[in-house]
């Protein structure tokens, strides 16, 4: 490894290396301070076992890179742990083939650059040709970046291109304001699921478990148990892909048991019970998987126009509302924060507290509540 002076160039210094692989390598500079920088600096990489040759990502093109990462995805995860749902993955490919490819697909690894990537996003345009909304740019940004990580744990890039020098991504637009979260009273969880005929217990459930639509269409006579302490185990969902529907992992992959109040549980007991031939708990007509929109537009959109024709305060929820709704329910009626997780089915409860902090406002007043009536209990003035 050393730096030599060339006859005649431009460039006349030269840093000459062998990688810790045998290949001999040299590179050439205007000055012999910037060669022998670069020497200092590549050789220790070298010995560290961090050095990186730039001229494996000049080989790979972003669509070869890709084809793996997405295999990746699909077999084991991001993690290397679960394999991604379905759903997920057929979500990358569509934002592959219609955003990424045609601007990186025949691109060179080596050749992404930060400044390039923050153009492409900033000015990505919709499958319609009009500039793509901040939930698509979003979206194409967060994922490129992602698909860029991959090649930097591949040992082809030593840091993400799609990152600035700090680790930033300030392309990529802010997450938008989400709807606010419909929490239905107990009365009003009864009233809607009442006026859903025929699918009374499938409001109820949904609004006291939990459980997603995915989860809760997927459900099986044999995931209840029954007696003193009902529950529900969540194994799998269905996912809608290339307008078919999939049966796979929930959305988190993992399973998880939901408690049931008694009376929910009796009535699923003899529901199941009067079941003839029928593996899954709630179906369409002639046995079908229940579909979202097809389902919400015949049964659950009437019974919410019923009832607020009944109580012209009564809110609009969404079926996902009711998930909402189970979290509320549970936490008005003093579930802790565990139970509450188990229940929305969330990896942590760092992120039950996230999503839901605000219900949990009360329990400031009502700890401090009990706390005094423990002082009154002992005569404590």
């Amino acid at each position: 490894m050393a730096v030599n002076k060339l006859a005649s160039g431009v460039k006349r210094w030269q840093a000459d290396w062998t990688t810790a692989d045998g290949v001999r390598q040299r590179k050439r500079f205007a000055t012999k301070r910037e060669a022998e920088d670069f020497l200092h600096t590549t050789v220790r990489a070298i010995r560290g076992g961090t050095f990186i040759d730039p001229r494996t990502a000049s080989k790979v093109t972003v669509s070869q890179l890709y084809a793996e990462w997405i295999e990746r995805i699909a077999q084991v995860g991001a993690n290397g742990r679960k394999p991604a749902s379905p759903k997920t993955v057929d979500n990358y490919r569509r934002c592959y083939d219609n955003y990424v490819a045609p601007r990186w697909a025949h691109t060179p690894v080596s050749n992404v650059r930060y400044d390039d990537v923050a153009e492409w996003i900033t000015t990505l345009k919709g499958q319609d040709g009009l500039p793509a909304g901040v939930t698509t740019r979003r979206e194409v940004g967060l994922y490129f970046g992602r698909l860029m990580g991959h090649a930097v744990k591949k040992r082809l890039l030593p840091s993400n291109p799609a990152k600035d020098p700090l680790g930033q991504t300030d392309y990529v637009p802010a997450k938008e304001k989400q709807r606010q979260h419909v929490y239905l009273t107990m009365p009003q969880l009864t009233a809607l699921a009442r006026e859903c005929e025929g699918f009374e217990l499938f409001v109820m459930l949904a609004g006291t478990g939990g459980l997603r639509w995915g989860e809760i269409t997927a459900l099986s006579l044999d995931d209840f148990e029954f007696g003193e302490t009902p529950s529900v185990a969540v194994r799998r969902a269905f996912s809608e892909v290339g307008g078919k529907l999939v049966l796979g992992p929930t959305k988190g992959g993992e399973s998880r048991v939901v408690p049931l109040p008694r009376l929910i549980a009796r009535r699923c007991e003899q529901m199941a019970s009067a079941s003839i031939g029928n593996e899954r708990m709630f179906i369409g007509g002639r046995g079908s998987v229940l579909r979202n929109n097809t389902w919400t537009k015949r049964h659950y959109a009437p019974a919410i126009a019923r009832a607020m024709a009944a109580d012209p305060a009564f809110p609009r929820p969404t079926f996902h509302d009711l998930r909402h709704t189970a979290v509320s329910l549970a936490i008005s009626h003093g579930a802790n924060v565990k139970v509450v997780q188990r229940i929305a089915g969330h990896a942590s409860a760092t992120m039950t507290l996230d999503t839901y902090a605000g219900l949990f406002d009360h329990d400031l007043h009502d700890s401090a509540e009990r706390l005094n009536g423990a002082l009154v209990n002992l005569a404590w003035n």
